[in-house]
């Protein structure tokens, strides 16, 4: 189901997103996750910015290899202290590019949308992508970053 994008002024963009309840239908919401991000042509889109009020994200960790995993309630467990410039865009800000400063490496955990956990070590881009949607589950924008 294609879903709106909201503004970038809507509150939902500006405010923690709180974690994923036990009735959460976990699979229905990865599949809407996944198709709107490539309906708008996203490397990553989380539940908020289509009005969803659930921590979870849809994310490229592969853009070579089309590669999608979704997280839910994800965390940051550790970042490296090299930070990289790169310029980032945003669904929810069209007509933004701005370089962001992270880090390169990090490691996080999340949960799939059988529940499972997982932890896993993203790099480059894949690292950025995670950043940039974690990010607005903590209801931070990337242009808060310029």
């Amino acid at each position: 189901m294609i879903r709106d994008l909201v503004k970038s002024d809507d509150k939902i963009l500006h405010q923690r997103v709180k974690p994923c309840g036990a009735n959460l239908d976990r699979h229905f919401l990865a599949k809407t996750l996944i198709e709107n991000m490539h309906h708008y042509d996203g490397v990553g889109l989380s539940a908020n910015q289509i009005g969803i009020d659930a921590r979870a994200f849809a994310m490229m960790r592969d853009i070579e290899t089309n590669d999608v995993i979704v997280c839910f309630n994800p965390r940051i467990i550790k970042r490296y202290e090299d930070y990289v410039w790169f310029e980032e865009g945003c669904l929810s800000f069209p007509d933004e590019i701005i370089n962001v400063h992270r880090p390169d490496k990090i490691v996080v955990k999340y949960e799939d949308e059988d529940k499972k956990d997982h932890k896993i070590k993203l790099s480059g881009m894949a690292a950025r992508i995670f950043l940039h949607e974690f990010d607005h589950l903590q209801g931070i924008v990337f242009t808060t970053h310029k």
